[in-house]
């Protein structure tokens, strides 16, 4: 290890505390010691199975029992046995190896020859699975514009068509009686907290229309703020009252620029890719035409 790396790490705050843990051993001064553990790196004795192959030294007990070594400063280390090498680690890092399970360790020790504080396997084990949660938690952090294009995303190809094809002419009822309300209320039940929501009844514009005695037709348009690629600008749902069929159709934006995707989503939450969607004044048709005859579409997801 270089050595004025080595000089570099110091622990002395923790090792006070570690020596206080040991005269008044409560819970609060071992949530004190791990406060200080978390964040710090540890000198792990090592030896080296290769030169670039350094393997953690584990001490045994009476009992047979092993535990990873580490100490909290060069201090620490005793001058013999002589270990081949010492490696520099996160306290997360050595919290990783003592709960693999294939090791079976009983716990860490901390400064064995002098405070020989034990920490063992099932405490460790909580203070890692908290780590990992942290540690996914940071990597899913998404900004509010993201959140709400993920949030908008499961509401339009998942929680609408599914509510629809459960629910069926309950559903169709609804949305034709209640409209902008209906619509924004499953939205806004879809992001949970209030506050994360950013759109409102005003945002949505619903037209139902009696096409025929066996079709009944509704447009959603939705908001176009933050919108970003698969999410729709507008939802067609059809409804045959007699056989109380439901259909359900997407024209959704796409990364290409000026071309706008029809798709459909199944009663078996598949997504179908029905090509480019036509301009505007002759979407009515295409949906009508697709709600009498489906085939030919290809089945994206």
């Amino acid at each position: 290890m270089d050595e004025k790396m080595t000089m570099e790490i110091t622990n002395a705050k923790l090792e006070e505390v570690i020596k206080e843990y040991a005269k008044e051993r409560t819970k609060e001064k071992l949530i004190e010691v791990l406060n200080l553990l978390r964040p710090t790196k540890l000198f792990v004795p090592a030896m080296l199975k290769a030169p670039n192959q350094p393997i953690p030294c584990f001490l045994k007990n009476n009992d047979g029992q092993q535990f990873l070594v580490a100490y909290t400063s060069k201090g620490q280390i005793p001058a013999e046995p002589k270990s081949q090498a010492v490696l520099s680690m996160p306290f997360p890092a050595c919290n990783d190896i003592v709960v693999k399970p294939e090791l079976k360790l009983a716990g860490m020790v901390l400064n064995p020859f002098s405070d020989n504080l034990v920490l063992k396997t099932e405490l460790i084990q909580k203070l890692h699975e908290v780590d990992q949660k942290a540690a996914q938690a940071k990597q899913v952090k998404m900004t509010p514009e993201q959140f709400a294009a993920f949030v908008k995303k499961q509401v339009e190809f998942g929680i609408f068509p599914k509510r629809l094809f459960t629910e069926g002419a309950e559903f169709v009822e609804k949305l034709c009686d209640e409209k902008e309300e209906f619509v924004n209320r499953i939205f806004a039940e879809g992001f949970k907290e209030p506050k994360f929501y950013p759109y409102s009844e005003e945002d949505y514009s619903v037209m139902a229309l009696d096409i025929a005695e066996d079709m009944t037709l509704i447009r959603v348009d939705l908001p176009e703020k933050g919108i970003v690629p698969p999410l729709c600008y507008r939802i067609y749902i059809t409804f045959n009252p007699i056989t109380k069929k439901a259909g359900y159709y997407t024209i959704e934006m796409t990364k290409e620029k000026g071309v706008r995707l029809l798709g459909e989503m199944g009663a078996d939450g598949k997504h179908i890719d029905h090509g480019q969607a036509p301009v505007e004044g002759a979407e009515l048709q295409k949906i009508m035409d697709l709600a009498r005859y489906n085939g030919g579409a290809e089945i994206t997801s």
